[in-house]
């Protein structure tokens, strides 16, 4: 969890280039160590002008938010908004969109930094202003990663560089964030060679410039390391990103980016620390750690400190300062990541996706208007001409005409009239899914998360001496941890109108990975020819398929022994083929259907039905030398 993500928030920020900054007082008062009220209180008596009324509460803005200082920020924020609306100044506004949208994130209120975000971004895209609309883009990736929806988060900073490539913007600095957003969402997404892939383009684009600048990235680099148990090689990465930070703000003021920098490092050190058995060494960091934490004034740091003091009392068996601290990391994490604030964030997303698609039909209808408008006036000009020159046999062809387009037009209309049905049927469907697996997330989910966080309290605030009791515990614990990620596999399935082989590549190899971790001999393999990777298939379907090849490599794992599974996706005589097969026992399918162990032959049958339910077949051969199960779709 522990992660530079406000690090480069921080360095995003840029003075407000205010069209105001001829007020020689606000300069000062911003500049000003010792004198900002002075000069701030004198401008203020000048101030009888909307336009100056407006640059005082933007440079206080801008001067709290030098001084981290982020209720004062947000509340002159937002009374500058609005005066700064009604002088039509936009290169201050989409500032002050960022500026408030920051220290809102500062304080772990993602879903408001959302909102003045996508308020920005609206307004931004209107009149085309590249700069910020790559500004927000990287800042809504990053706003996802803390909030932990990372596709999402990849999707924004993927489509930031996209800008970039696409208007020809190569300043160093946009692409270092954006390819520093794109890297920490594959990084807690749980993809560490995508992580590193885009962390090193960042140390490569710094070479020969600044290496410096990219601290966070060193550390972001050892994050992933000791995420993978590369603990040595993770250590030299985070030591080298700590002298990076000490020599870069070495005689400077240690200002809250240096404070959170700092905080994340060595909570990452102490973190390696104490996996490599270092304890004394791991309480001297942390407790350095929680110096820094605190002076950075960041919910998420906070956050990630109480996690790993809480994993490290564990380790040392504190099992009572364990459960402090886990109670400690479980009420701040509660109060950022609720489910409330959750669905928030997705209303804004569709609130601000819904109103970008009504536009782009309202400009499509205008165009059509206007080409008709444009079209009726030379038809208007034709029949006047015709007039003049054929008399009565060429008015009697412009009659025809005109009404041969009038039913023209009706058509366009009815066709655009359907169409514009039709969008708003899918939003009601899309809408209706989006409601019931918000409701399975937010409900389901949280009531299991709330038996797990109980079943481990229990296990780590009593001294259990009942060792069946022990296990019984951490059965509960592993069961409802399962279910989560089966609700997770069918919420992501309903919120996806269509599904490809390549989503249910990194679906199983993510179940698959985890299957590892349980057996750890056996050797999985996973192939999919090329051309299938992009081909779409139905939630349904993609669902299915899915249930079916986990049911498969579930029964290898339990009943037959195997030391190889391997799943195949290949293009047959124009379907697709899928095939499992493993080098287990084998068994005899009938006389498993008929035997006592039913339980089997029922997931036999189900995985069968699941297949004949979206019109492919599904044929299985079992012999001594192993399973093989052909699927046809």
């Amino acid at each position: 969890m522990n992660k530079t993500i406000l690090t480069v928030l921080f360095m995003f920020t840029f003075v407000i280039s205010f069209s105001q900054v001829k007020y020689e007082l606000l300069e000062k008062a911003i500049k000003s160590k010792d004198s900002s009220d002075f000069y701030f209180k004198k401008f203020k008596k000048t101030a009888t002008s909307p336009s100056k009324i407006a640059a005082y509460l933007s440079c206080k803005t801008e001067y709290f938010d030098l001084k981290t200082q982020y209720d004062s920020a947000i509340f002159y924020g937002l009374i500058a908004i609005e005066k700064t609306k009604k002088i039509n100044d936009l290169k201050t506004l989409y500032q002050l969109y960022y500026t408030v949208a920051l220290n809102y994130r500062r304080q772990g209120q993602y879903e408001k930094g959302q909102e003045y975000i996508l308020n920005g971004m609206t307004i931004a895209e209107k009149n085309k202003e590249i700069d910020y609309i790559i500004k927000y883009n990287t800042f809504l990736s990053l706003n996802y990663h803390d909030f932990e929806s990372y596709e999402k988060g990849v999707f924004y900073g993927k489509k930031t560089i996209k800008l970039l490539d696409l208007h020809k913007k190569y300043t160093l600095e946009d692409r270092r964030y954006a390819l520093n957003a794109i890297a920490i969402n594959y990084d807690d997404w749980n993809k560490p060679d995508s992580a590193l892939f885009y962390h090193y383009k960042v140390v490569k684009l710094a070479k020969g410039v600044d290496l410096l600048k990219i601290d966070q990235t060193y550390n972001n680099i050892g994050n992933t390391l000791l995420k993978q148990k590369q603990f040595s090689t993770a250590r030299k990465w985070l030591l080298k990103s700590n002298n990076a930070t000490d020599f870069k703000f070495a005689g400077k003021t240690k200002d809250i980016k240096f404070n959170y920098q700092k905080s994340t490092v060595i909570n990452n050190l102490a973190n390696i620390a104490y996996e490599l058995g270092e304890y004394s060494q791991a309480e001297k960091l942390f407790d350095s750690s929680y110096h820094y934490s605190t002076m950075s004034k960041n919910a998420e740091k906070m956050r990630d400190y109480y996690y790993h003091r809480a994993m490290f009392n564990k380790k040392r068996h504190n099992f009572e300062e364990a459960v402090h601290y886990q109670d400690d990391y479980i009420k701040l994490r509660d109060s950022i990541f609720d489910g409330n604030r959750a669905k928030i964030f997705d209303e804004l997303e569709a609130k601000y996706q819904s109103e970008k698609k009504e536009k782009e039909l309202l400009q499509f209808k205008n165009r059509n208007i206007q080409n008709e408008l444009q079209i009726k006036k030379k038809n208007s000009l034709f029949i006047i001409s015709s007039i003049v020159a054929l008399g009565f046999l060429i008015i009697g062809f412009l009659i025809y005409r005109q009404q041969k387009l009038k039913n023209q037009q009706q058509s366009q209309e009815f066709e655009l009239m359907s169409a514009i049905e039709k969008i708003e049927s899918q939003n009601k469907l899309q809408e209706q899914r989006l409601s019931i697996s918000r409701d399975l997330h937010d409900n389901i989910g949280s009531q299991l998360t709330f038996i797990i966080s109980s079943v481990d309290n229990v296990k780590y605030g009593f001294d259990i001496q009942n060792e069946k009791l022990e296990s019984k515990l951490t059965g509960i614990s592993s069961f409802a941890k399962d279910t989560i990620v089966e609700l997770r596999d069918t919420v992501w399935a309903m919120n996806s109108n269509e599904i490809s082989f390549e989503d249910l590549e990194i679906r199983i190899s993510n179940f698959i990975e985890k299957a590892k971790i349980s057996k750890e001999n056996i050797s999985f393999s996973f192939a999919i020819e090329d051309v299938l990777k992009t081909k779409k298939l139905t939630s349904v379907e993609g669902m299915n398929i899915y249930r079916t090849i986990q049911e498969a490599i579930n029964n290898s794992l339990k009943y037959a022994n195997a030391d190889i599974i391997s799943v195949n996706i290949k293009r047959e005589s124009g379907k697709s083929k899928i095939i499992i097969s493993d080098n287990g026992q084998g068994f005899d399918v009938s006389e498993l259907m008929a035997s006592d162990l039913a339980i089997k032959g029922n997931g036999l049958n189900n995985m069968k039905k699941r297949i004949e339910e979206i019109g492919g077949t599904f044929d299985l051969l079992s012999s001594e030398s192993g399973t093989r199960i052909e699927i046809l779709v």
